[in-house]
């Protein structure tokens, strides 16, 4: 680990000397150079039965930057997490926009959330190597409240006859709120790395498949697949059924507390979404075989991966042991209004192997309003709210405001 650590360092120290050779060369490094910055308000209110509420406002920046190539080959990335705390009372944390402390207090943070290296491999092959955030089935960063979370790893791409293929190595990350990328430890303490193989393939007929698998050492094992097909049925309407399967089991003796040394789930997701104009009709059904379900590589200790499924909604997975669930959603773009969109979902599950011979069951209606302004590109308003009934975990009504204004700069 030491040697796979020093050569990432050697790697975007190398990319960042040729960066500044190439610029004054004039080489064309910074050709196609681009910098951006990203303002994001971000308002949370969790208000529940039972417990402390959980309530922050924070004001966000994200600075990204993306280099060119330096004769063709080498560059760098970076990007700048920052935010300010605007208001989050102690003992109300918790909500994933500011830093909860010990103490319960809560803080903003300031991090380099991305920093790596890239190197193109011929016309059609990219390695990178940093901090990243990545968006992979097995490995997809979330940005669900004021910054990402992200992945320090070694991420190689390439595309071949349409088939596009990557592999990942990953040994540490950092929850949105983090300051720092910590190491991924198992239940022995023993610290690990995490490998992710997969790749995707779109057909003539509109049929895509994608495909992963990753192992953790003695940790954990995951796979999955996806289908999507989209059926035209008239010149306005379209019928897209979507299949997404994961299954997860325990790799040995290191096998995270969170799921046991005799962990095994499979996770089945199937959804038809019919769209007819402006209008998006979606049923959604899933179903857990065996425990419930765990995607993230380190059991959320600092990994923030998240499910691909339609049920893993605003605040629920619906992913317990044996829960079977069911969604019915709409989606409506207003023409009368443009840039206004409205979205309602509620999903139901049942069947939960609560233990003892207990059958669980819960709830979640969600509401989501956006607004893209016409006028200043880049700056949009939106409003979602969940209501949570659950024999799980406690009864909730959520509220999040999120205004979003991204410029380029250069």
């Amino acid at each position: 680990m030491k040697f796979q650590r020093t050569l990432i360092t050697a790697a975007v120290m190398a990319a960042t000397s040729l960066s500044l050779q190439a610029n004054a060369a004039g080489s064309g490094l910074f050709d196609d150079d681009s910098l951006s910055a990203s303002f994001r308000t971000f308002y949370f209110n969790r208000d529940k039965e039972t417990g402390a509420d959980a309530e922050a406002l924070g004001q966000a920046l994200r600075l990204d930057y993306q280099s060119g190539y330096a004769n063709g080959l080498i560059g760098f990335d970076a990007s700048l997490f920052s935010v300010a705390k605007l208001s989050g009372d102690r003992g109300e944390g918790g909500t994933g926009v500011l830093q909860t402390n010990a103490d319960g207090s809560q803080d903003g943070y300031t991090k380099l959330g991305q920093a790596l290296v890239k190197m193109k491999l011929g016309e059609n092959a990219e390695i990178k190597a940093g901090r990243m955030v990545l968006d992979t089935p097995l490995f997809n960063d979330s940005d669900s409240r004021a910054t990402p979370s992200a992945t320090q790893a070694v991420l190689a791409t390439a595309e071949f006859n349409g088939v596009e293929l990557y592999g990942i190595w990953s040994d540490k990350a950092s929850s949105k709120t983090e300051d720092d990328f910590e190491s991924y430890v198992d239940s022995n303490g023993n610290d690990y790395e995490v490998i992710v193989v997969g790749g995707g393939y779109s057909f003539d007929n509109g049929l895509a498949v994608q495909l992963a698998y990753g192992e953790a050492d003695d940790v954990l094992q995951q796979s999955y697949v996806n289908a999507s097909y989209p059926i035209q049925l008239g010149e306005k309407t379209e019928l897209m059924l979507d299949l997404h399967h994961y299954h997860g089991e325990a790799d040995g003796a290191g096998a995270l507390s969170t799921v046991g040394p005799d962990y095994e789930s499979d996770l089945t997701n199937i959804a038809a979404r019919l769209k007819v104009d402006n209008l998006k009709l979606t049923l959604s059904y899933q179903a857990v075989n065996g425990d419930e379900y765990e995607e993230s590589w380190d059991g959320f200790s600092h990994d923030d991966n998240g499910l691909s499924s339609w049920n893993s909604v605003q605040r629920l997975d619906f992913d317990r042991a044996d829960e079977q669930s069911w969604q019915a959603r709409v989606d409506y773009d207003f023409k009368a209004v443009p840039g206004l969109a409205f979205m309602t979902r509620y999903t139901s599950g049942d069947n939960i192997d609560a233990g003892g011979g207990v059958e669980g069951k819960e709830w979640e209606r969600d509401v989501e309003l956006k607004y893209s302004f016409q006028s200043v590109e880049g700056l949009s308003l939106r409003w979602r709210n969940a209501h949570v009934k659950s024999t799980e975990t406690y009864n909730s009504d959520e509220n999040r405001l999120i205004l979003n204004y991204t410029v380029a700069i250069l």
